[in-house]
């Protein structure tokens, strides 16, 4: 086994990518998103011969949606899990009217149906469900929703569907969407880390194929995951991390190939100065001495041998230098990074730190500034403002998160004398020594 492949955190469930596919298809094991009629996405693991609960809005066979394309909207038909295709409707222009909605004062009185009516009518439907005509019977009860605008009424029928409908949408794990599932559930897990952040991070790095990154991840994964899919499997990613072994939990929901998961190696910051022991006390065992053991002794020996080996190559790895940029998210002091990992990296290459407070990239920034071993420093904000966009009312949302982050940017360099501007120095004195001496 490849020591990068032992570095891998999560198990490669494929040894192709789907991005070879025309058409990328649903596989056994894989991490899936799932639009619920609410809005919501739902993140499973499609395990065959089960079933997947989707709370109320029902369960279904998860055998069904093996082999069958991504995007595709599926109905539950039944209790017992069986589900079919439906079309996707698209949303149409609204006539604008003369109506508005001041004599409208929407109580419990104007839905003449009861919770209990409601109730009665789903238990009619146990099989192929009709929401439509339970909605339909919804209006037609509601007293006021003739009186509404168009506008008003399109909204009313959308809050019944989120509330009624049985329709879900798989959707493949891509980097946009693992970014968003995560900053909206759990920000804290990926450092604050949003998705328009991310995208810059890896324009200033100048992330591509082919190339060795240097990467310090502290959103359990999210900037490791990023970095190796841009790259897409061509190239070196070496991820310094906590701990003896690294928590890069974000790769799995991926669904990465094993050809992508072996460009990614990972090395404790105990073991990034060359001087420190790999393991101490570690001694090699003869085949004679290793068949001397128990069982549960041979366990733990490979597996200690295992780790000693993995940082035995990881080391090897970034002893080499040259890296093509160094990518920082880390809950430490930029200063304490840049100090121990600057020396691997090469000339003209990028560093790029990111951080959700200004205050912690400040120092780094001065000197930077004041420093020759960088140019083109710059600190910059992110900010992001979404829209919704839908025929005749596209208007900026009504909330969006406060801030983005802060990303620190520059480019290493070497402070050595240019030698043909020494050299040119140099005839010059001389020249002038000479004319002196003539005098």
């Amino acid at each position: 086994m490849s020591a990068a492949l032992e570095t891998a955190t999560v198990p490669a469930i494929t040894t192709e990518d789907d991005i070879s596919e025309d058409f990328p298809h649903i596989k056994a094991d894989q991490c899936l998103f799932l639009t619920l009629p609410s809005g919501n996405v739902k993140q499973i693991t499609l395990k065959p011969d089960t079933k997947i609960p989707l709370g109320k809005f029902g369960t279904f066979k998860a055998n069904a949606l093996i082999g069958q394309p991504f995007g595709l909207t599926y109905q539950i038909l039944n209790n017992s899990g069986d589900i079919k295709p439906v079309r996707n409707t698209a949303l149409e222009d609204i006539e604008s009217t003369e109506a508005n909605n001041r004599e409208i004062f929407d109580s419990k009185d104007a839905q003449k149906l009861t919770h209990e009516d409601i109730e009665k009518m789903k238990r009619e439907f146990p099989d192929e469900a009709d929401e439509e005509s339970i909605i339909k019977k919804i209006i037609e009860s509601h007293s006021s929703f003739e009186k509404k605008t168009e506008w008003s009424k399109a909204k009313y029928v959308q809050r019944k569907k989120k509330k009624f409908s049985k329709e879900f949408t798989p959707m493949r794990p891509t980097l946009y969407s693992v970014a968003e599932y995560f900053f909206e559930r759990n920000p804290e897990k990926i450092g604050f880390l949003r998705v328009d952040t991310l995208a810059q991070i890896l324009n200033f790095a100048n992330v591509h194929a082919e190339a060795r990154y240097l990467v310090v991840d502290d959103t359990q994964g999210l900037l490791i995951s990023a970095v190796a899919e841009r790259m897409g499997g061509y190239g070196q990613i070496m991820g310094i991390h906590d701990g003896l072994s690294s928590n890069y939990d974000v790769l799995r929901y991926h669904n990465f190939s094993k050809r992508v998961l072996d460009t990614i190696s990972t090395l404790p910051w105990t073991m990034v100065d060359k001087d420190e022991p790999t393991s101490d006390g570690w001694v090699e065992f003869t085949e004679e001495e290793f068949e001397a053991l128990t069982d549960r002794e041979k366990i733990n020996y490979t597996r200690r041998r295992k780790t000693v080996k993995r940082i035995e190559a990881a080391r090897a790895i970034l002893n080499e230098g040259g890296f093509d940029g160094l990518i920082v998210a880390s809950q430490y002091l930029p200063m304490s990074i840049l100090d121990r990992l600057l020396p691997f990296v090469a000339g003209s290459r990028p560093v790029v730190i990111y951080n959700i407070n200004k205050e912690v990239l400040i120092d780094a920034f001065l000197h930077m500034r004041s420093s020759n071993e960088y140019v083109g420093v710059q600190m910059t904000e992110s900010w992001l403002r979404r829209y919704q966009v839908l025929p005749g009312r596209t208007h900026p949302e009504m909330t969006t998160s406060a801030g983005g982050g802060y990303i620190l940017s520059a480019y290493r360099t070497f402070d050595t004398p240019n030698p043909h501007l020494e050299a040119s120095k140099s005839e010059e004195q001389s020249e002038a020594k000479k004319a002196k001496t003539s005098e």
